[in-house]
């Protein structure tokens, strides 16, 4: 009888699902950086066997080899797949000890046996489907996994315009967690100064109209400008960001409340493969942000402290403490 799935677990098989996405993202790049996918996907291979030692109660006092796994595991459950990989291993080795670049050939025949793998075993150990696993429990942002998962439900019903909305909902959500843009306190992390908004244009007459273009300008520059540096600053990839930017829409927050978007053609051409990328796209930014977690609480906890307490007091700089001088020392010198 296969047991329920604990937190961990289902933690352990998303971390598993992320390396293997980060094995095919790598994988569809130029030669020689795509083989870096070969060691994403020997980690996500290894990874998976370590959760399936642990979920079926196997002991194992250290970590095997990577295909002594087989045999730890074949008196429980009698793993395939062991000749195919046992060449991602042997891909692996020459790649890290030897500066032997995998051929595209071996590449892509390591992602079908991946994806043949974890789509066979995972049902009959852990009684779900790879797909179903979901990685946004590996998210410390409640408010952009919250969103992920409405953006899901348009997924499946083939909603893809829909569901790149809420994508795009997330990576706004993202910045605003780690900006205390919402707040009031003074200097706030990874801002970069005031977000612009529409309501921000100017007052012109009819005098001052050919300034407008300027102003315009100048305005757009700095609101990119403005993004991809937060981007940065969080460790988010820009060329990624750049290519979510174009093939989602652009959602905007209206005065009646809500969110609207303009759903052109390219978006009613979007595809299934698209949304899987820009939805790992979201989840990696997520991960690779929530190394700025401590500040986003120590910016946090120093708002509610100073709302709760709004006694200031003013102080002059006194430079450095002077330590006094006793008369016995003194005498000494003297």
């Amino acid at each position: 009888m296969i047991r329920p799935l604990d937190p961990h677990v289902v933690q352990r098989l998303a971390y598993v699902r992320f390396l293997y996405r980060e094995g095919i993202e790598q994988s569809h790049q130029p030669a020689p950086l795509c083989s870096r996918a070969i060691t994403s996907f020997h980690d996500a291979v290894e990874n998976y066997l370590g959760v399936v030692t642990q979920y079926l109660r196997i002991d194992v006092n250290k970590a095997p080899d990577f295909i002594a796994y087989w045999a730890l595991i074949k008196p429980t459950f009698d793993l395939p797949k062991k000749d195919s990989m046992r060449r991602l291993n042997d891909a692996r080795v020459a790649l890290k000890h030897n500066g032997t670049f995998p051929s595209e050939h071996q590449i892509e025949q390591s992602r079908q046996t991946l994806d043949d793998f974890f789509t066979t075993v995972t049902p009959k150990i852990f009684g779900v489907d790879f797909d179903s696993i979901d990685m946004v429990d590996l998210l410390t942002q409640p408010e952009v996994a919250r969103l992920m998962r409405e953006a899901q439900t348009h997924a499946d019903v083939s909603d893809y315009p829909m569901a790149m909305a809420g994508l795009a909902l997330a990576l706004d959500a993202l910045f605003d967690h780690y900006s205390g843009r919402n707040t009031s306190i003074r200097w706030r992390a990874f801002t970069f100064g005031p977000t612009l908004s529409t309501g921000d244009a100017p007052k012109l007459n009819d005098r001052d109209a050919p300034r407008h273009g300027r102003l315009a300008k100048l305005s757009e520059i700095a609101e990119h400008t403005q993004e991809a540096l937060r981007a940065m600053s969080l460790g988010i990839d820009y060329t990624g960001l750049t290519r979510f930017r174009i093939i989602a829409p652009s959602v905007h927050g209206v005065y009646a409340g809500g969110a609207r978007f303009i759903e052109a053609a390219s978006h009613r051409q979007l595809t299934g493969d698209d949304y899987d990328w820009a939805r790992h796209f979201i989840i990696e930014s997520a991960l690779r942000a929530s190394r700025a977690d401590d500040i986003a609480k120590v910016q946090e906890s120093t708002r509610k402290l100073n709302f709760a307490d709004q006694t200031y007091i003013d102080r002059r700089w006194a430079g450095p403490v002077i330590a006094p001088v006793d008369d016995e020392s003194r005498t000494l010198d003297a």
